[in-house]
């Protein structure tokens, strides 16, 4: 089922969903982009804005779904909200936070993604990249201090149902916004976390926050792929501390994808993550 569905979605984002310019480069139907620099870290970004086909039609406020590692899901997160939007999901607003411009994206993503400092971790892109390692939280800043407030003020957009999506680093950056801010986003969509990041220092992190807190506001639907070994261990043990903790006002829940690898489950685990929250 699973496999189909993933060369299905591929063949889209390669033969509907793209048109092409005068100069002979693929451009995403119904987008824009905004230049932003973060006040915190003082990188230049780009925000790559999707609007829904309904949206100069209608007055109405649309959830938010901001997704980031957008040199690959941009694109795929475009192609599958073009097939389901106003069919088996709701419409909504698709924000992509790049990379930031002029610096290699492993460095970027490391950068902006990992939430300490660990130049040791050998399981990441490389040595050099580790030593800019652990800003996350300057990250999320810019995200809570200028990303949303300038998205809000340019477009319709329902501030009480907003949606942030990642996978791989991205995921492990998700985890870490829920154990510290978690009412930034109303949900999560999050796939195939690097839980195993900086001696699973995320681990650390839950148990400091259970240490203060009772409840924890925020829809989450966890997602790794079937063939991704130790991941899923250290994701099945996360989710088990959570069950343990029984905290308020959490709604939370995992699958793991069989017959997936790391790479190929992103495109199935956005499909099902959208549906499950905002299927009509």
């Amino acid at each position: 089922m699973y496999k189909p569905l993933f060369f299905t979605l591929n063949a889209i984002l390669l033969t509907f969903f793209t048109q092409v310019s005068a100069s002979e480069q693929f451009v995403i139907q119904n987008t824009q982009t905004l230049q932003i620099t973060s006040e915190f870290n003082k990188q230049s970004y780009e925000l790559y804005v999707r609007l829904p086909k309904g949206y100069k039609k209608s007055t109405r406020n649309y959830p938010l779904v901001l997704i980031n590692d957008t040199s690959y899901s941009i694109a795929t997160a475009s192609g599958i909200l073009h097939l389901m939007e106003g069919r088996d999901i709701e419409e909504v607003i698709l924000v992509g936070i790049s990379y930031s411009k002029g610096t290699n994206p492993l460095f970027s993503r490391t950068r902006d993604y990992t939430p300490t400092f660990a130049p040791k971790e050998t399981q990441g892109h490389s040595k050099a990249a580790q030593q800019v390692s652990g800003q996350a939280n300057n990250y999320v800043k810019f995200i809570d201090n200028q990303v949303l407030p300038l998205i809000a003020s340019q477009f319709r957009v329902d501030k009480t149902r907003k949606t942030f999506v990642g996978h791989s680093y991205g995921g492990l950056l998700g985890t870490y916004i829920i154990l510290h801010q978690p009412s930034l986003f109303e949900s999560y969509i999050l796939g195939s976390p690097s839980l195993w990041y900086d001696n699973k220092v995320i681990f650390e992190m839950e148990q400091r926050y259970a240490k203060y807190n009772s409840a924890l506001p925020a829809t989450v639907r966890y997602y790794i792929g079937g063939k991704e070994g130790k991941m899923v261990t250290d994701l099945k043990t996360f989710v088990g501390i959570l069950d343990k903790r029984q905290y308020k006002n959490f709604d939370y829940q995992y699958k793991v994808i069989p017959n997936t690898s790391h790479f190929s489950v992103f495109a199935l685990l956005l499909t099902e993550g959208l549906v499950e929250l905002y299927g009509k």
